[in-house]
C-alpha cells in the first residue's frame, strides 16, 4: 500500500521522528476501492428462526464501534433490533479473536489498533413477522435490513455487497438490490439503500408487468386456490397505470417489486424499489377485503414520490440510533391516505358506492375519537414516537391518528383549491408541485422544510386557502367536511341506524360509550370514550362486565341486551376490578354509529355534478 505521507522522510530517521511516521501509518486512509461492506447470509438455523451474518469491514482507527439500527424508516418507533442479536464474534485478517465489549444497547467496540479488516459474525433471531421485522422459517425468509446488518459510523456512506448463501430447497432472492452474478450477489450504493431493500427469498412466485417500459413485479408468497394471483397482477398494474399519470414522473432506475405476503397477517411498509405488504389468502372472497388490499396497494405505491423521493427535512438523514422528530407525517401519511382510495377509484377497480363507503368511514374513524380535541395534525405526527405506534387503553381519548386528519385536511384542502380557482387547479397541482420543487430533481433534492407545503397551497390558491390549512395543521380544530360534500352536491349520515330505526318507528341503538374485547367468555372493557355515560360512571379500561340490573351478560348475547335500552335509562353495572365486585349505575346513551353514510343530494344541480365529476376524475351514472 502506497503511504503518500512519508515519501519525503529521510533515510536516516530520529526516534522522534519514528514516532510520528508510527502516528502517520496508523492514519493512513484506506483507498477508496477498498471502502466497502461486505456482508454474507446464510441459513444453518433456519428451522429455529435465525439467520447467520458475516460481515468483512475494513478499519482503520484504534477502536471501531459496530451497531445496529433501533428503528427502521417508515415505522416510526424504537424496534430495539438488537434484542435479537447473538453469538457475537469478530476475528481480524488472521483469524485471531478479538475482544468485543458492549457500550450500548445496539452498539459494540473492538480494539483495533495495527488491525486493516475486521470479520465479524453473529446471529440474528427473525421471529417476528411483520413489515417492520424479520422472519425466517424452513420454507421462506423476509429480511429487514435495519434488524439484520451491522455497520460502523465510517461504513455507513460506503457501498454494501449482499452475498445470499441459499439452503438446497430454496430457489430465489427477491430484493430490489441491484444484482451481480447470478442474482445471489447483490449491492447498494451505502448503507441507506441497503436498509431500505427488504430481502425475500424461498420459492415465491412472481407475476411481472410492464407501464410505459418500467418494470413491475408482483410477489405473491402464500397464495393458495383462494387467491387470483393473474387478477391480483391485473389490478395492481392499474393501479400502477393511475399513479403514474398522476404524478408524470417515473423516479425508477431498476424493477419496482411488490412484495405481497399472504399470510393472515396486515400492514405495510414502503421502500425506494420495493413495498412489503401483508394480506390475508381468503381477502380475494370477500369485496371489501379485496378492496382494502387494493388500498393497501395504492397507499404504498403512493410512497414511492410522496416519503421515499419527498419526504421532510427531518427525514433526509437517519439517525438510526435515536427517535428523529417530524411535524410533517400528516402530509407524508395522511395525504398518502387521502389519495390511496381516490386513486383506487380513478383507476377503476371500485365503483363509487365503494368509495363513498370508505370516504365516510374515514370520516367516522375521524369524528368519533375524543383524542382529536386533544392533539393537532403538526403534534400528532411528532408525538408518533409515543402515541401512534404504541398505543393504550386511553389512546382514543389522547391522540389522533395524523394518517386520519390528514386525509381529512387534504379532503377539505382538494375542495377549497377547486372552489378558489374554479376548479382550474387543484391538491393534485400541489402534489404535482411540490414534487417539481421537493422531489430528487428539484431545488430540494428529495426533502422539503416546514412550511413547503402551505407556500405551494397560496402560490395555486391564494392566501385565504394557505391560512385555512395552517390553522388546520396547527390547532385541534375539525376540517369542515359537510362544506367540502356540499360542493359536491354530497351529504353525510352520522347516524344512518338512528335514522332507519326513526323511520321504522324503532328504538335507537344504545350504548354506554365504551367497547369491550371478548376473551374466553369474558368480556373486558377495553375503551372508556371521554364524555360517554360510561366514563361519567367512573368505568375504567380492564374492568369485567358480568351483568346488566342483576342479570348476567354473556359475548354472545351482550351487543343485543344493551341495544335494548332506551336512551337516558338508568340501569346498574356489575363489574369486576382487580378481583372486586364493584356495582355502578350508569344511564344508557345513544350508540356510537358503527358507520356514516354519504348520499348525493334530493336535486343535485348540473354544477354540482360537474364538480363531483372533476374530483373523482371519472364519469357518474348514479345507482351503478
Amino acid at each position: 500500500m502506497k503511504l503518500s505521507c512519508i515519501k519525503h522522510i529521510p533515510v536516516s530517521i530520529s526516534l522522534p521522528c519514528l514516532f510520528l511516521l508510527a502516528l502517520c501509518v496508523h492514519a493512513s486512509p484506506l483507498p477508496a476501492q477498498e471502502m466497502v461492506a461486505r456482508h454474507s447470509l446464510s441459513f444453518p438455523q433456519r428451522h429455529n428462526q435465525y439467520v447467520h451474518v458475516t460481515l468483512r469491514l475494513p478499519v482503520n482507527k484504534v477502536q471501531t464501534d459496530l451497531a445496529l439500527p433501533s428503528w427502521t424508516p417508515g415505522s416510526y418507533m424504537i424496534r430495539d433490533y438488537a434484542a435479537n442479536l447473538e453469538r457475537l464474534q469478530v476475528t481480524d485478517g488472521n483469524g485471531r479473536i478479538l475482544e468485543v465489549e458492549k457500550v450500548a444497547k445496539n452498539r459494540w467496540r473492538a480494539s483495533t489498533q495495527g488491525i486493516r479488516e475486521l470479520t465479524v459474525d453473529y446471529d440474528i433471531w427473525a421471529g417476528k413477522l411483520n413489515v417492520s421485522s424479520s422472519w425466517v422459517e424452513s420454507g421462506f425468509s423476509l429480511l429487514n435490513g435495519a434488524g439484520i446488518f451491522l455497520y460502523s459510523d465510517d461504513s455507513l456512506g460506503w457501498p454494501q455487497e449482499v452475498v445470499v448463501n441459499l439452503p438446497g430447497s430454496w430457489s430465489r432472492v427477491q430484493t430490489s438490490l441491484t444484482a451481480l452474478e447470478e442474482n445471489r450477489r447483490f449491492t447498494a450504493k451505502n448503507y441507506d439503500e441497503l436498509v431500505d431493500s427488504p430481502i425475500v427469498t424461498g420459492n415465491a412466485p412472481e407475476y411481472r408487468f410492464q407501464n410505459d417500459g418500467q418494470d413491475y413485479v408482483l410477489v405473491n408468497l402464500g397464495e393458495t386456490g383462494f387467491w387470483d394471483s393473474e387478477r391480483s397482477a391485473k389490478d395492481v398494474a392499474a393501479i400502477v397505470k393511475t399513479q403514474q399519470e398522476f404524478w408524470a414522473v417515473n423516479p425508477f432506475k431498476r424493477d419496482y417489486l411488490f412484495l405481497n405476503f399472504l399470510l393472515e397477517s396486515s400492514g405495510g411498509l414502503e421502500h425506494d424499489h420495493s413495498t412489503v405488504m401483508m394480506g390475508s389468502r381468503w381477502a380475494m372472497r370477500n369485496k371489501q377485503d379485496y378492496i382494502k388490499w387494493l388500498a393497501l396497494v395504492s397507499h404504498e405505491f403512493f410512497h414511492a414520490w410522496n416519503v421515499r423521493r419527498m419526504r421532510p427535512a427531518a427525514l433526509d438523514k437517519y439517525d438510526y440510533d435515536k427517535e428523529v422528530y417530524t411535524r410533517e407525517l400528516w402530509l407524508a401519511e395522511g395525504l398518502s391516505s387521502y389519495y390511496d382510495n381516490l386513486l383506487l377509484f380513478r383507476s377503476g377497480l371500485i365503483d363509487v358506492a365503494d368509495y363513498f363507503e370508505l370516504l365516510a368511514a374515514e370520516f367516522r374513524n375521524y369524528f368519533t375519537i375524543p383524542g382529536r380535541e386533544v392533539r393537532s395534525a403538526e403534534l400528532a405526527s411528532f408525538d408518533t414516537w409515543i402515541k401512534h405506534y404504541v398505543p393504550d387503553a386511553n389512546s382514543v381519548n389522547s391522540t389522533v391518528s395524523y394518517y386520519r386528519r390528514g386525509s381529512l385536511i387534504g379532503f377539505v384542502t382538494d375542495t377549497a383549491i377547486r372552489r378558489e380557482t374554479g376548479s382550474r387547479a387543484s391538491l393534485d397541482t400541489v402534489m404535482r408541485e411540490m414534487y417539481q420543487q421537493y422531489g430528487p430533481d428539484g431545488p430540494g433534492q428529495g426533502s422539503y422544510p416546514r412550511g413547503a407545503f402551505e407556500e405551494i397551497v397560496e402560490s395555486v390558491a391564494g392566501p385565504q386557502v394557505r391560512g385555512m390549512v395552517e390553522e388546520l395543521l396547527q390547532t385541534t380544530i375539525d376540517p369542515d367536511i359537510d362544506q367540502a360534500l356540499d360542493w359536491y352536491g354530497l351529504l353525510l349520515n352520522r347516524a344512518p341506524g338512528r335514522t332507519a330505526a326513526e323511520l321504522s318507528g324503532g328504538p335507537a341503538p344504545t350504548g354506554f360509550g365504551l367497547s369491550w374485547e371478548s376473551d374466553n367468555n369474558l368480556l373486558v372493557i377495553e375503551h372508556v370514550i371521554k364524555g360517554g355515560t360510561a366514563a361519567e360512571a367512573g368505568v375504567l379500561p380492564g374492568d369485567e362486565l358480568l351483568a346488566i340490573n342483576g342479570l348476567r351478560i354473556l359475548p354472545q348475547s351482550v351487543d343485543k341486551q344493551i341495544a335494548s335500552l332506551l336512551p337516558e335509562e338508568q340501569v346498574e353495572l356489575t363489574l369486576a376490578r382487580n378481583g372486586q365486585l364493584l356495582t355502578l349505575p350508569v344511564r344508557a346513551q345513544h350508540a356510537i354509529p358503527e358507520k356514516f353514510e354519504i348520499a348525493t343530494k334530493p336535486k343535485m344541480s348540473r354544477q354540482e355534478k360537474s364538480h363531483l365529476e372533476k374530483w373523482l376524475g371519472r364519469n357518474l351514472r348514479f345507482g351503478q
